[in-house]
This record gives C-alpha cells, structure tokens and sequence, in this order.
C-alpha cells in the first residue's frame, strides 16, 4: 500500500503538538492577534457599548476578556501573574470565571484595555518565540481538563481570540476574514476542542469531516493511546460528515444553530460527542 505523502496530511496531536513543529502556532498567534489589535484600535467610540454574541457582554467586556486571557496565557509561558488572579491555585469555569476576572478592570477605559492588550501581545509574541526556538516539548494543564504540549495550549487562546473577533464584528454586518494558515491552525484546534469534553469519559470521537470553505479537504479527529489527534488532510475522500466551516467552528463553540443543525451526515453519535462542548462553554 503506498503511503500518503506528508504534504498530504497535517496533524496535531494534543501531547505531540504540531507535527511540522510549533512556528505555525507561533505565527497563526501573530496573525490573529495583530489583526485584531488594528481593529479594536480603531473602533468608533460608541461601538465600545454595543451588543455582541456574547449574552451580556458588550464589544468593551469582550475586548477585556481577550486581554485577560491573553494575560493568562503570558504567565502560563512564564511571564507575570496577572492582577486578576489572586491566587496560585484556582479552579477556572468557562462559565463563570472570565466574568469574575472582568470585575477587576470594570473601571477601565478602552483606551487603556487597549494599551494593556497591545503590551500583553508584544510579551505573548517574544515568549512563544522563545520557547518555540528552545524546540520545547512541555506539556501544561489545558483549560479543558486535558494535559496539552504548550503549543497546543496557547492555540486554545488563539481559538478563543478568533471567535471573539466574530462576536465582535458579525453583529456589526462585517464579515471577519484572516489568512488560510491562521484558519488551518483554527479549524484543527476547534475539532480538537470539541473532542475533548466526550474523552474524559473515554468516549473518544473518531469521525471524518468535510469542512467547505474550509483550508483542508477534509478532515479526521482520531485518538491514539487515549489522546486527541486531528488531522488536516489536502486531498478529498469520503467523509462520515459535513458542514460549512467556519458556521461548524461557531456551533461548536455554542454560537449559533446548534450542531446537528450544521454538522450532518452519517454519523450522529458523532456529532452528539462533538456538540457536548456547547454545554461546557456556555
């Protein structure tokens, strides 16, 4: 049997990282992040109060809330503990914590979340550089009960800085785009973090996916001794389900029709495993 080319396949393994090494998480960080910084920049003053898909949470709130977590991301890389985390020892709830972290800056300005995010960023960039450089292969707690090499824990900040500029623009009818590289690295990370919550049961996903308008052909989430794989594929094939991307990124992620709605095919056990993250994050 003749083996598919690497050129073919990208994977990312939740302990291995990325398989063609940690500067496409470095650069799809930089991507995102510089991309997002020039338009917060730019925001009209009365757009700072303004709804976004967030229940609750204005364009303001939601900007903090990416400067908190990139502040957290910092100190997980080695970097100062943030302000808001009073303690060492915690125990973070997607649903509650970020908006226990929110009260500590409830009197700042836009101007200064700003400011605050752009420093944060510029540390973020030269520590990932570092450890990227330093060909680390540290595994740290990731924030979905799952034990993450470092790379793969900063993209899960990268993945919710990405969903959070579409909170912020979609509702304004402005329809965000960012390079293929950055949305391949998105798109692996999302199906890696929709798998998670089904494995701490043991109940692995293992499924095939085609994600149109996506930057891959297809897609395959897998485990290997009890760890999440997802592999990017460049060539099509069949596929046990299929959905538009970036609409299947956003349900996933609890935005949205729910995921059987945008997500169909042949394999429903599947997508009831994918969809258990929805009741995680919101």
């Amino acid at each position: 049997m003749t083996r598919p080319s690497r050129a073919a396949y990208q994977v990312l393994d939740e302990k291995q990282g990325f398989d063609g090494g940690a500067a496409e998480a470095v650069e799809a960080i930089r991507s995102q992040r510089g991309r997002f910084l020039a338009r917060v920049s730019d925001l009209p003053a009365d757009t700072w109060h303004a709804d976004t898909r967030c229940a609750g949470w204005n364009v303001h709130d939601v900007v903090r809330h990416v400067r908190d977590v990139a502040a957290m991301g910092v100190h997980q890389l080695g970097g100062p503990r943030p302000d808001f985390l009073v303690s060492e020892r915690f125990r973070f709830h997607p649903a509650r914590t970020p908006a226990q972290w929110l009260e500590f800056s409830s009197a700042e300005s836009p101007e200064d979340t700003v400011r605050a995010l752009a420093r944060v960023v510029e540390l973020e960039d030269t520590l990932l550089r570092e450890k990227a450089e330093a060909g680390s292969q540290e595994t740290v707690p990731g924030p979905l009960r799952r034990r993450l090499h470092w790379s793969v824990a900063a993209v899960h900040i990268l993945w919710d800085a990405w969903m959070h500029e579409r909170d912020i623009l979609l509702p304004r009818g402005v329809s965000p785009a960012c390079p293929e590289s950055e949305l391949r690295v998105v798109a692996r990370y999302g199906l890696m973090a929709a798998a998670a919550p089904s494995a701490w049961s043991g109940e692995h996903v293992v499924t095939s996916l085609e994600l149109k308008g996506g930057p891959d052909a297809r897609y395959s989430v897998s485990q290997q001794d009890g760890t999440i794989r997802v592999t990017g594929w460049s060539t099509s094939g069949p596929s046990d389900l299929s959905g538009v991307c970036e609409e299947v990124l956003d349900s996933l992620a609890g935005r949205g029709p729910e995921v059987a709605a945008v997500l169909t095919g042949s394999d429903p056990a599947a997508v009831e495993k994918l969809a258990r993250l929805r009741a995680v994050a919101t």
